[in-house]
């Protein structure tokens, strides 16, 4: 299972076999089952994710209400950089939507070896800099689009969100109620 965490990385820019050695060094795997948390809410976390099988979804809370913000499904990196590089305690959860093996490892040891060797470092760079486009677009949607554009968007993408999640997670992720979606996919 390791090997599609490189495979992943060595398409973001090649490593070499030294980086992939150091790498296979911090990597682990870990198995959540339907429900389990990968991340809470105000527990201290240092551990970046890559989704191998199944999938996860973040969510904040607000007034008791879950508010679907990502979905990380199977090749997606997973981590919660405010609370990893900010050193602060998460402020979202990042729950395991059905049973999910991720391979994990230690953010800090991450950075060690970023520092050691520059094609590390590149390839986190890269890494941080799609994520950084991601949380863009995202938050241009809210802007810029309509919910109807939003959901049109996930259509035109063949998104696995539409196939694997529930109606009500879907339309917290388009910021929209459950009644609203049932609407735009009638409409379809």
């Amino acid at each position: 299972m390791e090997l599609n965490i490189l495979k992943a990385m060595n398409s973001v820019s090649p490593l070499t076999e030294q980086d992939c050695s150091e790498l296979l060094k911090i990597f682990k795997t870990k198995v959540l089952k339907k429900g389990e948390m990968c991340l809470e809410q105000g527990k201290v976390n240092y551990y970046g994710a890559f989704v191998e099988e199944g999938y996860l979804r973040r969510y904040w809370l607000k007034d008791g209400e879950e508010i679907t913000d990502v979905f990380y499904f199977e090749n997606d990196f997973c981590a919660d950089l405010q609370s990893i590089i900010g050193k602060v305690k998460p402020i979202s959860n990042v729950v395991a939507m059905q049973r999910t093996t991720m391979t994990t490892f230690s953010y800090p040891e991450f950075n060690r070896l970023c520092e050691k060797s520059i094609t590390v470092e590149l390839v986190h760079r890269l890494l941080l800099e799609s994520v950084l486009l991601r949380f863009y677009n995202r938050t241009a949607s809210f802007i810029l689009q309509s919910p109807k554009e939003r959901y049109d968007d996930l259509v035109a993408a063949k998104s696995p969100i539409l196939q694997r999640a529930t109606q009500y997670h879907i339309s917290s992720y388009l910021g929209i109620g459950p009644q609203h979606l049932s609407r735009l996919r009638a409409g379809k």
